[in-house]
This record gives C-alpha cells, structure tokens and sequence, in this order.
C-alpha cells in the first residue's frame, strides 16, 4: 500500500480534469484511504491557440510539462489521453496502466446536419486533424476542411457561432462531458480510422517507482492494453512520433485481434490501408507486420516527403 499523498498531475481543460477524476475514483474504490491531491499544469500546446498543430510541433505539446513534473518529482504519476502520448516514451518514464476504453471513434457535429452525407457541396468541417481531413476528403473531395483548436467546448462554441457547417471531434471526449447529445453521426471506421489509442486514458509514472507501479498496475485494463499495444507498435514502426497522418485501431474479441491501420497524405489523394488477424499475445507482432507491409507498399515515400514539408499529425 502507498504510504503517503499521491500527487497526480493533469491538464486544467475540462475534459482532462474529467479524465483525472474518473482515474482519481478508481484509486480510491481500491485504496479508500489514500490521500490524492491533483496537479493541475497547463502545457505548452494548451497555450497555443493561434497555429494549427499540424504546423508546430503535434501532440507531444501536451504532455511535455507533465512528464517534467514526474522527473522533477512535482507529482507521482500524470493521466493522458492515449491518443496523445507519444509511442516512444521518455526513458526515466514509464505507461504504468491503461485504463477501459470508450468509443474509439470520431463523432460529426452539426447543428444542420445529420450525417457526413448530408454535408452540402462546399461545406466547411472544422477539424486540425491531418488524419481526419486526409480520410474524410477521399471520400467528400467537395467538402471545405478549415483549423479548429480550442478545448472541445470552445470548437462547439465555434460551430454554433456559425463560423462551421459542422466539426468532427472524438466521440469518447463528448460523451465524458456529458455531451452526447451534440453528436448527429458516430462516423464509422471505415470511413475515418481512429488515432492510436483514441478513446482511452493512460497513467504514467517514473519507471523506479515500484509502490506506485504496483499498486496503480491494478487499474489496467488488459483487454484495452492489448488493443492498444497493437496500435502503438504500428505507428512505433512507422516512427509516427515525428506527426504523420495515420489511423491505427484494434478490437479484441474471443481472444482474436482485428487490427488495422492507415497511412494517407494530408490531401487525400493517396490512402494506403491493410489489416491483420490474428491471436491476442501476436498484437505487438501484427503492428510491425502491418507497418512493414504499408512502408513497402508506398507508405516510406509519404513519410520521406512530408518529413520534408514539416507535415505533422494529429
């Protein structure tokens, strides 16, 4: 048992206090009597509302600060979305748990709209995900994609002011701020493949903090660790940490894995996808396989170029 307050650091936006607390109870349903205290931190990314994160640096924007707190020993363990922890992780740092999934995938949003079919030609999408616009373009090349940044209820605001037709958001963030009923479509994957770890929250720690390792490890949730470890070892292989466009997303079911994954350029025109089968213990093996097949089907050439254009995902 941990003997002393667990300092956890945290996002101040709603949806990662959100986050925070979900994790926060579920310490407290096993260990009662600990004392928790939060740490909110805001992050670099958080600070920078004027530029697309496809033009700056990517999601390693919003975790930086948190892992400074852990090496700096400011807090005990930090919580992500796993969709935005890179796949390689700092090596004093370690993905101590991750905890059950929600909806994986994307959601439309519009107060017009019902579905990405009913979309006028022309319509305005906002959205600053690279992935998202590279799919949903090849299959509405008549569609407008404009930046959108800002926490989940400042894209809303944006929407209703009417400066979008519709935006597209992650369905799992709408539906833990008690959103749901803003979404008009859960868009399928077929159509818009989700992020590495899109929809599931990821506790982090120093890697020499064995109380803290042992006992949070009860939180993990191995259905969704399997799914996830699959999806990370597909972009891992890609070397996805420089930001690309790419949907990577594994179900677990009777102890077989579907993972597929996705490497397209931002404008739509080239999509390359592929998926494997196979057994729960081969996800790690699958992702690498899966990569390889889409590197050496053209997957390298798009990486190479927008290495060079400083294209980034997220």
């Amino acid at each position: 048992m941990y003997d002393k307050t667990l300092r956890i650091a945290t996002r101040k936006s709603p949806l990662a206090l959100e986050q925070t607390n979900y994790v926060k109870k579920k310490i407290l349903s096993l260990y009662p009597d600990l004392n928790i205290k939060l740490v909110p931190i805001v992050t670099h990314g958080d600070n920078i509302l004027n530029k697309s994160l496809s033009k700056i640096s990517g999601k390693g924007l919003f975790i930086k600060e948190l892992e400074h707190a852990l090496l700096e020993n400011k807090a005990d363990i930090a919580i992500h979305s796993m969709k935005d922890l890179p796949v390689n992780i700092t090596k004093e740092l370690c993905l101590v748990s991750i905890c059950k999934r929600g909806n994986a995938l994307d959601s439309l949003v519009s107060n017009d709209y019902q579905s990405i079919n009913q979309l006028p030609k022309g319509a305005i999408i906002g959205t600053s995900s690279l992935r998202r616009q590279c799919q949903l373009i090849t299959y509405r090349p008549d569609l407008v994609f404009s930046p959108l940044r800002g926490n989940i209820e400042t894209r809303i605001a944006k929407l209703d002011q009417g400066k979008y037709d519709a935006i597209i958001l992650a369905t799992e963030g709408l539906n833990r701020l008690n959103l749901k009923n803003r979404i008009t479509q859960i868009i399928p994957a077929e159509l818009s493949l989700p992020s590495c770890g899109q929809g599931a929250i990821g506790i982090q720690s120093r890697i020499h903090d064995k109380k803290v390792l042992f006992f949070l490890s009860r939180l993990n949730h191995l259905k969704t660790f399997i799914e996830i470890n699959a999806e990370r070892a597909f972009c891992r292989k890609l070397e996805s940490g420089c930001q690309i466009p790419i949907g990577s997303y594994a179900i677990l079911k009777k102890n077989k894995l579907w993972l597929r994954g996705l490497v397209g350029s931002p404008d739509g025109k080239i999509i390359l996808k592929g998926e494997r089968r196979g057994w729960y213990n081969t996800g790690e093996k699958m992702g690498y396989s899966l990569a390889n097949e889409l590197l050496n089907n053209g997957a390298k050439n798009i990486l190479n170029n927008l290495h060079i254009k400083k294209f980034y995902y997220i």
